[in-house]
C-alpha cells in the first residue's frame, strides 16, 4: 500500500509476483476542491473537480524477457471560476516497454505517450521517476496558462557481443512535444531525433575501452524556426586498478550548428570529456567526478567529490563541488540522498543543486528539495507528510521560477481491498515578472485494482 498525492489520472495499484502474463484493471473516483486550482495570477476563486479514473495494465516476465503495458485515462467533471462547468478527458498516459536479454545480445524498446491539461496544476509528486527522484521536464518553467501538452517518446537500443572481446550497439531516440490551444507565449512544438552507435573492447580482465558516435537534431516551431544539429564522438576507458579502486576516463569532440531565421545562425565546437574515480571503503565508497561540456552559450566545467555509506541502517549519499561557466561565473553544486525505513515508518530526503544546459543551449542554476515522512498506523493505514521545493534561476530566455508543494495524506485499505486516500495540499508558484500564486486544496479518492493471470 502506498501513500500518494500524485497524478489525478493514476489509481492505487497492486503487484503480482513475477511470472507469466498478468493483467490489471483499476478504477478510482477522486474529488478535490480548493481555491485557485489553476495557479493563476491574479488568483481565482474556489473550484472543484471530480475525476473517474480508469487504468489497464499488462505485463509478462520470464528469465530472458519482460513486457509491460500501462494505460490510464480519466473522465473529468470540473467547475472552475475562469472556465465554468465542463466535462472533458483528463490526464492520459500510455507506456509500453519490452526488454530482451539474450546470452550474447539484448534489445530494449520503449514507447511512452502522455497528455494533460496545462491549466490545471500538477503535483510535484507527478515528476518523481522510478528511482524516487524528482525529474523535471525541459519545459517545466513555461507550463502556465491554458492548453494541452502532449508528448510522445520512442527509444530503441540493441547490443551484440556481450561475451565477446569486441561488442557493439546502436540506439535511436525520438521526442515529439506538441501543444494544443496553449496561451503561454513561451511554449512551442518541438521535435528531437537522436541516434548513436558504439563499439566496445575488452582489453584485459580489468580494462575496457569504447568508442561512441552520436548525432541529434532539434527543431522548434518558434518564430525563429530553430533548427539545431549536434554531432559528437567520444572515446572512453575504464580501469579496475585494484579490487577497491576504479577509474573512468572519457575524451571526445562535439560540433553544434544552429540555424535561426531572426536571431541568426550560431555554432560551437570543441573538446568534451570527463574523469571519474570510485574507491570502496569498509562502509560505502568515496567518489570523484570531473566533467567538461560545451553548449552554444560556452563551456561548463564541473567537479564533485562525494561519499556513500550506511548509517544506522539508513542509506546516505552526499556530494559537494563547483561548476564554472564561461564568463567567470562559479557556483557551488551538490546533492544529498537519505532514505531510512524503521518498522512501518519511512523517511526520505533528496536535495540537488546543479548548473544545467537547457534546450535553449543556455546555462541555468536550479535546485530541488524533496522531503517525506510516512507513519505506519497499523496493517491497513498510513499517514504521510511531504514537502517539495524547486527553484530555477533566470536565464537569457527564461524567467526565475520557484515552486513549492506541501501535502498531508491519510491512506486506508478496506477489507475489500479498496484504498482510500484523503488529504490536504498547498501549492505556491512564484515567477519573475508574473507574480505569486497560491492554491490550497482538499481531496478524497477511493480506488481499487483487480489483478489476474489470463
Amino acid at each position: 500500500m502506498s501513500v500518494n498525492t500524485g497524478n489525478r489520472a493514476i489509481a492505487q495499484g497492486i503487484e503480482l509476483d513475477p511470472g507469466g502474463p498478468q493483467m490489471t484493471l483499476g478504477i478510482a473516483q477522486r474529488f478535490e476542491t480548493g481555491r485557485n486550482l489553476t495557479l493563476d495570477v491574479p488568483e481565482q476563486g474556489n473550484g472543484s473537480i471530480a475525476s473517474t479514473i480508469l487504468s489497464f495494465g499488462l505485463s509478462s516476465e520470464t528469465p530472458i524477457q519482460s513486457l509491460s503495458l500501462d494505460a490510464v485515462t480519466a473522465l473529468r467533471f470540473s467547475d472552475l471560476p475562469d472556465r465554468g462547468s465542463d466535462v472533458d478527458i483528463g490526464d492520459s498516459i500510455f507506456d509500453f516497454g519490452y526488454i530482451r536479454d539474450g546470452a550474447n545480445a539484448g534489445l530494449d524498446l520503449g514507447l511512452d505517450f502522455s497528455s494533460y491539461d496545462i491549466g490545471l496544476f500538477r503535483s510535484l509528486n507527478d515528476f518523481i521517476d522510478e528511482d524516487g527522484v524528482v525529474d523535471l521536464p525541459s519545459d517545466f518553467g513555461d507550463l502556465t496558462g491554458d492548453g494541452t501538452r502532449r508528448e510522445l517518446l520512442f527509444s530503441l537500443q540493441m547490443d551484440f557481443g556481450r561475451q565477446d572481446l569486441v561488442n557493439y550497439y546502436f540506439r535511436i531516440d525520438t521526442q515529439n512535444l506538441d501543444y494544443v490551444d496553449q496561451t503561454s507565449p513561451d511554449l512551442f512544438d518541438t521535435d528531437v531525433i537522436s541516434g548513436g552507435a558504439g563499439i566496445g573492447f575488452i582489453l584485459s580482465p580489468v580494462t575496457t575501452a569504447a568508442i561512441d558516435i552520436s548525432a541529434e537534431r532539434y527543431e522548434e516551431d518558434n518564430p525563429d524556426q530553430t533548427d539545431r544539429k549536434t554531432k559528437d564522438i567520444v572515446f572512453g576507458l575504464s580501469q579496475e586498478v585494484t579490487e577497491r579502486l576504479r577509474l573512468d576516463f572519457a575524451l571526445g569532440y562535439v560540433d553544434i550548428d544552429e540555424r535561426e531565421l531572426i536571431s541568426g545562425d550560431d555554432s560551437a565546437s570543441g573538446l568534451i570529456g570527463g574523469f571519474g574515480a570510485e574507491y570502496d571503503m569498509p562502509n560505502g565508497a568515496v567518489f570523484f567526478d570531473a566533467e567538461s561540456e560545451l553548449a552554444l552559450a560556452g563551456r561548463l566545467n564541473s567537479f564533485r567529490v562525494g561519499r556513500s555509506l550506511e548509517v544506522l541502517g539508513a542509506e546516505l549519499s552526499a556530494s559537494l563541488g563547483v561548476a564554472h561557466t564561461d564568463g567567470g561565473k562559479t557556483e557551488p553544486i551538490g546533492s544529498l540522498t537519505y532514505s531510512n525505513e524503521f518498522g512501518d515508518n519511512e523517511l526520505r530526503i533528496f536535495f540537488d543543486r546543479d548548473v544545467v544546459i537547457t534546450d535553449d543551449e543556455v546555462f541555468r542554476d536550479e535546485y530541488i528539495l524533496d522531503v517525506g515522512y510516512i507513519w505506519g498506523l497499523g496493517p491497513s493505514s498510513r499517514f504521510g507528510l511531504g514537502a517539495t521545493q524547486i527553484f530555477q534561476d533566470s536565464t537569457e530566455v527564461d524567467p526565475r521560477v520557484e515552486r513549492t508543494d506541501l501535502n498531508a495524506v491519510y491512506s486506508y485499505e478496506l477489507e475489500s481491498q479498496w484504498i482510500i486516500n484523503a488529504g490536504l495540499n498547498y501549492s505556491v508558484r512564484d515567477e519573475e515578472g508574473l507574480g505569486r500564486a497560491t492554491s490550497p486544496l482538499a481531496f478524497f479518492q477511493i480506488g481499487r485494482e483487480f489483478a489476474w493471470r489470463p
